[in-house]
């Protein structure tokens, strides 16, 4: 896994040509530690867009796995952690045997927000969440992890960081 700071991943000119040499054997692993701040999203976001880009994967699940990434981020930086922290994105990507891929994205955050979550308590959320009615939803807040997100992947997970903060894990099969 190679390890960068969002600014690595920032500089525009030779990016496309810095992320493909990650790919090994049609694989990537990467791990980006960024500043707890929404203007990394935007980054993040361009990251996520051109890797999917070098993989090929359809203007649909692009925008679908950019989509995604980028709510896990925005909950971390909203949710987990105070403005200045550090969190990761870890993002694996590996073709299948076939002509699908296989996409994981992890997002761990510091839990030094006030009110951060432990894994737990993550899943006494989902719990809860799977039995409201959102059919008269009129809100955009409060719904993008499970109302939208657990629809579009394949698995959602929740692990406790060490020492602290949590880690969200989505995979998706994309086809």
């Amino acid at each position: 896994m190679e390890y960068l700071s969002l600014e690595q991943i920032r500089i525009e000119e030779s990016r496309k040509q810095y992320l493909a040499s990650f790919l090994v054997w049609g694989e990537v692993h990467i791990c980006i530690s960024y500043v707890s701040e929404f203007s990394s999203a935007k980054v993040l976001r361009e990251f996520i867009d051109e890797i999917c880009t070098l993989y090929n994967i359809s203007m649909k699940w692009r925008t679908r796995l950019v989509l995604i990434v980028d709510e896990l981020n925005n909950n971390a930086i909203e949710y987990g952690s105070k403005k200045g922290d550090t969190n990761f994105l870890e993002v694996h990507i590996k073709r299948g045997d076939k002509k699908n891929i296989s996409f994981c994205a992890r997002v761990q955050d510091t839990g030094n927000w006030e009110r951060a979550k432990t894994a737990e308590e993550m899943e006494i959320l989902r719990e809860e969440h799977r039995r409201k009615d959102f059919s008269l939803h009129q809100s955009i807040r409060w719904r993008g992890l499970f109302l939208i997100i657990s629809r579009l992947v394949d698995t959602l997970s929740f692990y406790n960081g060490d020492p602290k903060g949590l880690i969200v894990e989505v995979e998706i099969w994309v086809d």
